[in-house]
């Protein structure tokens, strides 16, 4: 009888050891892709939070087309009607001709602007951004538009299309304070106090 060698290695694997198999899938379970790897489960996960966040912001409907982000006091800007009769604001720098309107107060939630004749805009809804509005021009300026506050625009009063010269006078309350000739008259509580009026061009002030 042979004997067979003797093996100081302990952790030999014996002759007899049988290949392991993998265990099939437990029937009913769909198997795993292969590719479908921890990283490609954090990236799809980070995908739709980032989809979620997104669809919030289009919900609230925070109405600016120039990515500029929401104005504050003293910020000018001007209006646009877009499409489904929704109107978007336009940030640019207050000495612009296209600078119409000048934010005079900005709120935390649905407040009222003071009395007086602002253009209130609603950023989104809840506890979006409500700003209150006021004509950015000064005594001598020219304006077209005027019908709304869409369309109005600093103009050159020489253009033929100017329909109105802005005069600005201190005060508030007095219908009269711009005169019988004023096409339309707007006043603001301010800090300061002080009404607009707009006077058809040609008219003496």
């Amino acid at each position: 009888m042979t004997t067979p060698p003797s093996d100081d290695n302990p952790f030999r694997t014996p002759d007899y050891a049988t290949q392991y198999t993998p265990m099939p899938p437990v029937s009913g379970q769909p198997a795993i892709p292969h590719w479908f790897t921890v990283k490609v489960r954090i990236t799809l996960a980070a995908c739709v939070v980032l989809a979620l966040g997104l669809g919030s912001l289009a919900a609230l409907g925070l109405n600016s087309l120039d990515g500029s982000g929401t104005p504050g006091d003293g910020d000018c800007l001007y209006l646009t009607r877009e499409s489904g009769d929704r109107t978007a604001y336009h940030r640019v720098g207050c000495g612009s001709d296209s600078a119409t309107y000048k934010v005079e107060n900005a709120y935390r939630g649905a407040i009222s602007c003071a009395s007086g004749d602002y253009v209130r805009f609603r950023l989104g809804s809840g506890s979006g951004e409500t700003l209150c509005l006021v004509l950015n021009v000064r005594s001598g300026d020219c304006v077209r538009g005027v019908e709304d506050e869409t369309t109005i625009t600093k103009v050159s009063c020489t253009d033929p299309a100017a329909q109105d010269r802005v005069q600005v006078v201190s005060g508030f309350g007095d219908e009269d304070a711009c005169g019988e000739n004023a096409d339309k008259v707007l006043m603001y509580q301010g800090p300061p106090r002080r009404t607009v009026c707009l006077v058809k061009t040609g008219e003496n002030i």
